[in-house]
């Protein structure tokens, strides 16, 4: 009676291994160990996970201890190409972001213009009746500097662990973005990595702003409802129509979560940028 492999076999399972690494030939048993380092690979965490360089690196120091020293030659020449593939790929998808280039340089351009506005005295804009606040908004202010501080190492790691060297465009996308958030504080993304303390600061601050004059508030938001029509207006002269649905956006909400966010941003403003440096 002939025996039936099926795919839940793991016999079959080491076939496609061997079949998958034909080019370095490995032997059953090379073939089952390589097997094991592929669920290893496909172990899923919510929080980790590799790079495209990490994996292979992973999959090159694995390699090197099951196959045989021709066998391994193979197997590097391999990998070498397909790491030139993948660079090449990189190079090529970076070329095309000069367009979001220009869509947020002129997007910070547009908020350098409205800035001024809110640091002007007699301002309608400012928020008026938080004196006696002073030392609790100068602690959430250095609060969220760590912030921008914490989120810019963040975002340069990633960018090197991910992209290397070879996405130089993305990295300026990268940093033009960020430097919005140093120029208008970006209270909502904020709000979700405070501590306890700075979040109970925050909620006291919250309620001192539900009194601030609804005028205000308005004014506020008719300034950014032009700034938003034009930056619209960059986006489709740089990038093309943005899709009019099936896109997903994040952010507030609810008209309460809308009114905290632009108040508690406007609270956060710092005339000198943080510290911003190019």
């Amino acid at each position: 009676m002939s025996t039936i492999i099926t795919p839940e076999d793991p016999d079959w399972l080491v076939k496609l291994v061997q079949e998958r690494y034909a080019f370095c030939n490995p032997d059953l048993a090379q073939a089952e160990r390589i097997h094991h380092y592929e669920q290893d690979k496909r172990l899923s965490s919510k929080d980790t996970y590799f790079s495209q360089w990490e994996e292979w690196d992973f999959e090159w120091a694995t390699f090197k201890d099951i196959l045989g020293n021709e066998q391994f030659e193979r197997y590097e020449a391999n990998l070498k190409t397909r790491i030139r593939s993948y660079e090449e790929s990189l190079v090529e998808d970076d070329n095309g972001k000069l367009g979001e280039i220009a869509y947020n340089q002129a997007l910070l351009t547009n908020y350098e213009k409205i800035l001024p506005d809110f640091f002007n005295p007699r301002s309608p804009l400012k928020l008026t009746g938080l004196f006696q606040e002073e030392t609790k908004i100068d602690f959430l202010k250095a609060e969220y500097k760590r912030y921008l501080n914490e989120m810019k190492v963040r975002l340069l790691v990633e960018h090197f662990r991910f992209a290397r060297t070879f996405m130089p465009n993305l990295l300026k996308i990268t940093l033009l973005q960020h430097k919005l958030d140093y120029l208008w504080p970006d209270y909502f993304y904020f709000k979700h990595r405070m501590d306890e303390p700075t979040k109970a600061t925050a909620n006291y601050l919250k309620g001192k702003l539900f009194y601030i004059n609804d005028k205000i508030y308005n004014l506020v938001q008719e300034k950014f409802d032009k700034l938003k029509s034009l930056n619209q207006e960059n986006y489709n002269k740089y990038l093309g129509e943005r899709p009019a649905v099936g896109s997903l956006t994040y952010g507030p909400s609810t008209p309460e979560d809308r009114r905290e966010h632009l108040l508690m941003s406007l609270l956060l403003l710092d005339e000198n940028k943080y510290g911003w440096r190019e």
